[in-house]
C-alpha cells in the first residue's frame, strides 16, 4: 500500500490527516478512499491496520493530567489571605503570643481543608466520565465485519453503522440507507438528520455538513458506511478537547474581595505599629519593647475570621446545592453565580427535553383532530423504513418513537408485520424518502414520508404546474416553516399517481419550568442568550416560546467577520445565536469579558466545552458529554435550566450573607481593637484580658461562619440588579458605616471604663457592653436595608445571641469562670445600660431603614 501507510513516520501522517479532515466534506468519497488508500469493499488488513495504529496512536483524547492532592493544597494555600494569616500566626508564636498565633493558624486549617476536601472529591467523581467515544466500534478488515475496541479504530478503517451505535471517530460517508444522526453533542442540533453520501459544499460550516459523520454522534435510525478520516486527539471532539487545557479562570468576585481585605489589612496593621511603638517610646520604652508591643497589636488587628467565613459558607452552600442534585466541582463558583448578568445557554437539553415529540398534524383543511389525526399519524409510522426494521429488531429511531406516543388512541396503533410487508426502501440517493408497500387485508398500499419539497417534487411528476392541489399543499408548508419544527410529508400511492395526506411537525419541546425561569431571569436583570446549531428560524421560534421575546437574532455566520469590539455592540440585544459553531460561541465569551460582563455559560455537547472554560461560571449537563463535564463549574444532575437559576439565586444569597458577616466581623473588630487602642493611650495597662479576647472571638467564628449561612434570601432579592463585580462588596459607604458602628460601642465601653474607676469591676462591666453589643449588633444587621421585622426569621442566628448574653450573665456566678475571667456580678442599674447601649444602634439602624436608607447598626 501507499498513502498514510508509506507515511509511517509520524510527522509527515499527522500533516495529511488533519489536512484530509479539515476538507473531506467537500471531496467525493471515492478521492478520500483513494488518499487513504483503502477499498471500501475490503477494509484494511490485519497487518496495515496495527501500522496505521503505531503510527497514528490509540483512537482516544488524551486525559487531561488530574490535579493532584499536593497541587490542589497549593493552589489554596497560596491564596493572599491565607498567607497572611499564616505568616501572622507564625510571628505571633515567635514573638510569644502562642495563643493567637495558634488560634490564627487553627483558623487556617479548616479553610485549606474544606476547599481541598470539595476540590479533589469533584475531580474523583467525573473521573469515571471521561470517555468520549463508544467503547467497541464494527469495522471490515479484510473483507469481512469484525467488531474492535474503539481505541484501535484508525484512519481508513470502514465503519459499519447501524441504529444505536456511538461513533467511533470522524469519517466520510460512501453510503447511506435511511440512516439519521444525532449531532447535538457536537453541534447543538436536536433533530436528526441524515448522513449522505454525496460531498457538500467545501465551504459548508460543520453544522451543515452531511457528507461527514463526528466521533461521538449517534446512529439514530437506519444504517451507514463511512472511511475513517480522523481519530484521536485529531477528531472535532479531540481538537475542542485539546483547546482546553491552557484556559484559566479569572478570580472570583469573593477572591477578588478577600485580596483587597488583606491589602487593607495590611496598611491597618502597619499603622497600629508605628502607633503603638510612637506611644511607647513617648512612655519611656526601650525601643525593643515597643516594637514587640507594635507588632502584637498589628497581629491582633488581622481578623482570621473572613476566611473561615467564606469556607463555611460555600462548603454548606454547595452540601445545599448537591442536595437539590447539582455537583459543586469548585466552591468560588458558587459566589460567582450571584454576580452574573449574563447566561449563554445551549438549547438541546438545557431549554429542551432533548426528545422529539410530534407538534403538528395538519391537512389543507387546518390541523387534524381525532380521529383524523390518529389516522394520518398511524399511515405516518407505517411509511417510516425504520418503524419496520425496529420491529424486526428491537430497535426504534426517533421519529417512530414519536410518532408511536402521538397516536392517542391505542386502538389506531398499526400492526407492522414483516409477513405483511412487500417492499421497504429508506432514503436512499434515488429517492430520498422512505417509501413502504404492505398488505392491509385484501388491500395492497404503497406510503412514502420524506421532506415536503421531496415529496410533493415527486408529486408533481404527470401533473400540470398550477395543479390546484400541490399549490395549496405548498402554501401550507411555506405557512409551517417558521414555527420551529421539523416538517414530514405523508403520502400515498393511488392509480399510479402521488397524493399528499398530510403534514407532521416534529420538535423537541421546552422544558415545562423554562418561561418561568426566563422570566425569573429577566426580572433579576440577567439577560439570556441562547447560542445553538439550529436554524435560525427554529432557534428564534423556541427562544418566543421560552420567553426570551421577539429580539435580537443572528446568524453565526453573520458576526464571523464582525471585529471583537462591534460584537460587544451587538452582544447587550442579542437573543439567539444561531448555526454557532465553537469558535464562535467561544467568541461570545470574549466579547462579554471585554464588555466586563459576568456570564455563566451552561451546555452539554462538546460544542460548548471551551466557552465553558473560558466562562466566569461553567456550568454542565449531567447527562451530556464528559469534555463538557471537565470543562464545568457546576453539574446539573436534572439538566434544568430552572435548576440553574435557582442556583442564581442561591449564589446572590450566599453573596448578600457573606456580606452581612464581613460587616458584623468587621465592626466587632473595630470595637474591640478601638476600646483596646484608647483604652491604652488613657493609660490603662491592660484594657481586656487574653481569655475575654478570646471568648469574644469564638463567639465570632461560631455566629458568623454558621449563623449567617443559615439566613434565608431577602426579600425582593431576586428582583435586584445583579451585583457588579467591579465594585466591592464593602464600599466606602459600608466601610464607613462599619468604622461608625465600631467606634460607638468602643467609645461607649471606654466610658464605662473610665466612669467606673477602671478595676476589675469596670474592665467586666466594659466587656460585657462590648460582648452583648457585638451580640444585638449580629441580629441587627441580618439585612443593611430591610427593617428587621420584614425578614424570615433566623432561629438558629436568635438562639446564638441569646446563649451568649445568658453566658455573659452567668460567667460571675461560677466561680472558676469568674476567676479566669476576673468577672463581677453587675447589678440591675447596670444592665440596664449594657442594654440601651447595645440596642440603641439597633434602633437607630431600624428607623433609618425604615426610611429607606442602607444603614449598618
Amino acid at each position: 500500500m501507499t498513502g498514510v501507510a508509506t507515511a509511517a513516520a509520524r510527522g509527515g501522517e499527522d500533516s495529511d490527516i488533519a489536512s484530509l479532515g479539515a476538507v473531506a466534506h467537500g471531496l467525493a468519497w471515492e478521492e478520500v478512499a483513494r488518499r487513504l488508500d483503502v477499498s471500501p469493499d475490503r477494509g484494511l488488513d490485519d497487518g496495515e491496520a496495527a501500522r496505521r495504529l503505531r503510527a497514528s496512536g490509540a483512537n482516544e483524547v488524551e486525559a487531561a493530567r488530574r490535579p493532584s492532592l499536593w497541587s490542589l493544597t497549593w493552589a489554596v494555600v497560596t491564596e493572599p489571605f491565607i498567607l497572611m494569616l499564616a505568616g501572622a500566626g507564625l510571628l505571633a508564636i515567635a514573638l510569644g503570643e502562642v495563643r493567637d498565633g495558634l488560634l490564627i493558624l487553627g483558623g487556617v486549617v479548616p479553610i485549606v481543608g474544606a476547599d481541598v476536601a470539595t476540590s479533589y472529591r469533584a475531580e474523583r467523581a467525573l473521573d469515571a466520565l471521561r470517555a468520549a467515544a463508544a467503547p467497541v466500534a464494527r469495522v471490515r478488515r479484510d473483507g469481512s465485519p469484525v467488531v474492535i475496541p474503539a481505541r484501535e479504530v484508525v484512519p481508513g478503517d470502514v465503519l459499519l453503522l447501524t441504529s444505536g451505535d456511538v461513533i467511533p471517530a470522524d469519517a466520510r460517508v460512501t453510503s447511506a440507507f435511511g440512516a439519521l444522526i444525532d449531532r447535538s453533542t457536537l453541534t447543538g442540533e436536536s433533530v436528526p438528520e441524515p448522513c449522505l453520501p454525496q460531498p457538500d459544499s467545501p465551504e459548508a460550516p460543520l453544522a451543515d455538513r452531511r457528507a461527514v459523520v463526528h466521533s461521538g454522534s449517534s446512529v439514530i435510525a437506519g444504517r451507514a458506511e463511512a472511511i475513517v478520516i480522523a481519530t484521536g486527539r485529531d477528531t472535532e471532539v479531540g481538537q475542542i478537547a485539546g483547546s482546553l487545557a491552557p484556559s484559566e479562570r479569572r478570580r472570583s468576585p469573593l477572591q477578588q474581595e478577600l485580596d483587597r481585605l488583606v491589602s487593607i489589612a495590611v496598611w491597618v496593621a502597619t499603622g497600629l505599629v508605628v502607633i503603638t511603638v510612637g506611644l511607647g517610646l513617648v512612655r519611656g520604652l526601650g525601643a525593643g519593647q515597643a516594637l514587640l508591643a507594635g507588632i502584637a497589636a498589628a497581629i491582633a488587628a488581622i481578623p482570621e475570621e473572613p476566611p473561615v467565613l467564606l469556607a463555611v459558607v460555600l462548603g454548606l452552600g454547595a452540601y445545599r446545592m448537591l442536595r437539590r442534585g447539582v455537583l459543586v466541582r469548585r466552591l468560588n463558583a458558587q459566589e460567582t453565580l450571584g454576580a452574573v448578568d449574563l447566561i449563554l445557554t445551549d438549547k438541546t437539553g438545557t431549554l429542551t427535553v432533548n426528545r422529539l415529540e410530534v407538534s403538528d398534524v395538519v391537512g389543507l383543511h387546518g390541523p387534524m383532530t381525532p380521529p383524523e389525526r390518529d389516522v394520518l399519524l398511524a399511515d405516518a409510522l407505517r411509511a417510516e423504513a425504520n418503524a419496520w426494521g425496529a420491529e424486526l429488531t428491537g430497535g426504534s429511531g426517533s421519529f417512530p418513537e414519536a410518532l408511536s406516543r402521538a397516536i392517542h388512541d391505542p386502538a389506531a396503533q398499526p400492526r407492522l408485520d414483516a409477513d405483511r410487508m412487500v417492499r421497504c426502501e429508506p432514503p436512499a440517493e434515488g429517492h430520498p424518502y422512505s417509501l413502504v408497500e404492505f398488505r392491509e387485508g385484501v388491500e395492497q398500499r404503497v406510503l412514502a414520508i420524506g421532506a415536503p419539497e421531496t415529496i410533493l417534487g415527486v408529486a408533481a411528476r404527470g401533473r400540470p404546474p398550477d395543479d390546484a392541489e400541490l399549490t395549496a399543499w405548498e402554501r401550507l408548508v411555506l405557512d409551517h416553516a417558521d414555527r420551529g419544527s421539523r416538517l414530514l410529508l405523508v403520502a400515498s400511492l393511488r392509480d399510479g399517481a402521488w397524493s399528499p395526506q398530510g403534514l407532521v411537525g416534529f420538535r423537541d419541546p421546552l422544558r415545562a419550568d423554562v418561561r418561568d425561569a426566563i422570566t425569573l431571569a429577566r426580572g433579576a436583570g440577567i439577560q439570556v442568550t441562547m447560542v445553538t446549531g439550529d436554524h435560525p428560524r427554529t432557534a428564534a421560534s423556541i427562544a418566543a416560546e421560552a420567553g426570551l421575546g421577539d429580539g435580537h437574532v443572528r446568524t453565526a455566520a453573520e458576526i464571523a467577520d464582525l471585529p471583537l469590539p462591534a460584537v460587544v455592540g451587538e452582544l447587550g440585544g442579542l437573543t439567539v445565536l444561531a448555526r454557532a459553531t465553537p469558535s464562535d460561541k467561544l467568541r461570545l465569551v470574549e466579547a462579554a469579558h471585554r464588555a466586563g460582563r459576568t456570564l455563566a455559560v451552561t451546555g452539554d455537547g462538546v460544542n460548548d466545552a471551551p466557552a465553558l472554560q473560558a466562562s466566569d461560571v461553567a456550568v454542565a449537563m449531567g447527562s451530556g458529554t464528559a469534555v463538557a463535564r471537565e470543562a464545568a463549574d457546576l453539574v446539573l444532575g436534572d439538566d434544568s435550566f430552572a435548576t440553574l437559576m435557582e442556583g442564581l439565586r442561591e449564589g446572590r444569597r450566599m453573596v448578600a450573607n457573606v456580606q452581612k458577616g464581613l460587616v458584623f466581623l468587621i465592626s466587632t473588630h473595630v470595637a474591640l481593637l478601638g476600646f483596646v487602642l484608647l483604652g491604652t493611650i488613657a493609660g490603662f495597662a491592660q484594657p481586656l484580658l487574653p481569655i475575654q479576647i478570646l471568648w469574644a472571638e469564638l463567639f465570632i467564628d461560631i455566629s458568623a461562619s454558621v449563623a449567617f449561612e443559615r439566613e434565608r434570601e431577602e426579600p425582593g432579592a431576586m428582583r435586584r440588579p445583579p451585583r457588579d463585580r467591579r465594585r466591592p462588596l464593602l464600599d466606602r459607604g459600608i466601610l464607613a458605616g462599619v468604622a461608625l458602628a465600631g467606634s460607638v460601642t468602643a467609645l461607649a465601653a471606654l466610658a464605662i471604663l473610665v466612669l467606673a474607676s477602671g478595676d476589675d469591676h469596670a474592665r467586666w462591666f466594659a466587656f460585657t457592653v462590648l460582648a452583648v453589643g457585638q451580640a444585638v449588633r449580629a441580629y441587627a444587621n441580618r439585612s443593611l436595608e430591610v427593617p428587621i421585622h420584614r425578614l424570615p426569621a433566623n432561629g438558629f442566628l436568635l438562639l446564638a445571641v441569646t446563649v451568649v448574653v445568658v453566658v455573659q450573665l452567668a460567667i460571675p456566678y461560677f466561680e472558676p469562670l469568674a476567676s479566669a475571667f476576673r468577672a463581677v456580678p453587675l447589678t440591675l442599674g447596670e444592665w440596664g445600660w449594657v442594654a440601651a447601649i447595645a440596642l440603641a444602634p439597633a434602633l437607630a439602624a431600624e428607623l433609618m431603614r425604615l426610611r429607606g436608607w442602607r444603614w449598618i447598626a
